[in-house]
């Protein structure tokens, strides 16, 4: 359990992509912000799909009924009204999206494995430039990251580079990944790596005002919602299902310790 950051303190939010922060946490952001706490959220994976784009990209594109030249726009403009919604501000960095990094990552199954051995230095990259973010906030600043549940490789990188700022003293805290812990395979994952991390988790309560504002901010993401919920259901439904299961009853989200040492399988390299 954590103390909500003071009134004039900062709270970062680091999404690895347009839409992981509303979706997971939004409810949070939405509680800190009403409390005059400045509120972030930075996107990691915010850049413009460079060209040529491969396959694999393209064919994320039709899945979603984005046209490539528009996809890039449409996403931000999202990010944008969905952070509104929450009183937050939405800042991204330059560096694409795995899809979009070359070759690297063609199919779900290397999209959902191991990092290429080509992203471990945007661990560095990331750090450098979240710092010189964070150098800008009010201070004291919490940071969160997400767990990777899921375990989608930028997600990954996320809760790297959130290893790598509580090695700098941060205060880091990690958010599950929604809506890969509402999974049955997500489920499992969440108790499987969490039984063992220091500490009991932060719940953070939410009233149904609060929860209503994670609602609209996740509505404002159109082009993803359909495709992202395809195989689960009403997205409302499994938001507030989960959000009553993190507070055994009660509709919160959880958050848990991010320590510099701690384990998160798999954090492999793909030969």
């Amino acid at each position: 359990m954590s103390a909500m950051p003071d009134h004039g303190a900062s709270a970062l939010f680091i999404s690895p992509h347009f839409d992981d922060v509303a979706l997971s946490c939004g409810g949070t952001v939405a509680l800190f912000a009403s409390r005059g706490v400045s509120v972030h959220i930075l996107t990691l994976f915010g850049g413009a799909p460079p060209e040529p784009l491969s396959p694999f990209a393209r064919q994320q594109h039709r899945w979603r009924g984005l046209t490539d030249e528009a996809v890039i726009d449409i996403r931000r403009a999202e990010e944008r009204a969905a952070a509104a919604r929450l009183g937050a501000q939405a800042s991204w960095l330059q560096v694409p999206d795995a899809i979009y990094r070359d070759t690297r990552y063609t199919s779900d199954d290397e999209l959902f494995g191991a990092l290429h051995p080509d992203d471990a230095p945007l661990i560095d990259t990331l750090l450098s430039e979240t710092e010189r973010f964070l150098d800008s906030l009010p201070h004291p600043v919490t940071v969160f990251v997400p767990l990777a549940i899921g375990n989608h490789v930028d997600h990954q990188i996320a809760y790297l580079l959130g290893q790598r700022l509580a090695q700098r003293h941060f205060s880091v805290w990690g958010y599950e990944d929604m809506p890969y812990a509402a999974t049955e395979h997500g489920r499992e994952a969440v108790t499987t790596r969490l039984q063992s991390r220091a500490g009991p988790p932060w719940i953070v309560l939410l009233t149904e005002e609060l929860f209503r504002a994670r609602l609209l901010a996740v509505q404002e993401y159109r082009s993803q919602l359909p495709f992202i919920f395809r195989n689960l259901g009403d997205a409302e439904e499994i938001l507030r299902r989960y959000a009553l299961e993190a507070g055994q009853g009660r509709l919160a989200e959880r958050f848990w310790t991010v320590g510099a040492s701690d384990y998160l399988d798999p954090w492999v390299i793909r030969p």
